[in-house]
């Protein structure tokens, strides 16, 4: 076969045509073989976190650290990775909902304790911080020295606090 000029270039989009082809096919059977499973979510991304955290520390670690130790991390990424890919391809869709579910409201908790600790290092001199006795809401109030009646916005509690600086 002849590849100068315009013969190589025909050659060239022939195969690339035959390549899209390909990669089209594939995609179309993927998205079959994937009908009716879960998928990835969340908790499968945080796994997949976890399970290359583990590695490097295992390879990082490496030789220094005893033999039993080693495989232990091994066996615990292969656990991590073989329990993701699980839930991917798992065809109970309810449960796989509900421990993500679970796993968002984990998660949720330990966000709120974080943003309310920056919240309060960034309106330190400004404000302060005061939980509802009744809903235990974090509440924001102006610091102003002196007694003051607050109501609370989520269940219209009133009650009393001091400011003493």
């Amino acid at each position: 076969i002849c590849m100068s000029g315009i013969y190589a270039y025909e050659y060239r989009m022939h195969i690339l045509k035959k390549m899209k082809n390909f990669f089209s096919k594939l995609g179309l059977k993927l998205q079959r073989f994937m009908y009716g499973r879960y998928g990835t979510d969340q908790l499968y991304r945080t796994l997949i976190w976890a399970y290359f955290a583990i590695m490097m520390l295992g390879l990082i670690l490496g030789r220094a650290i005893d033999i039993k130790i080693y495989t232990i991390i091994s066996i615990l990424s292969f656990a991590l990775i073989a329990f993701a890919f699980f839930r991917v391809f798992s065809k109970n869709i309810e449960k796989r909902r509900k421990e993500n579910a679970k796993w968002i409201s984990f998660t949720a908790k330990i966000k709120k304790y974080f943003r309310i600790r920056k919240d309060r290092w960034k309106f330190r001199k400004t404000h302060i911080f005061r939980k509802c006795p009744k809903c235990r809401a974090v509440l924001r109030l102006k610091r102003i020295k002196g007694s003051h009646s607050v109501s609370c916005p989520h269940c219209n509690k009133s009650f009393k606090i001091k400011v003493f600086f």
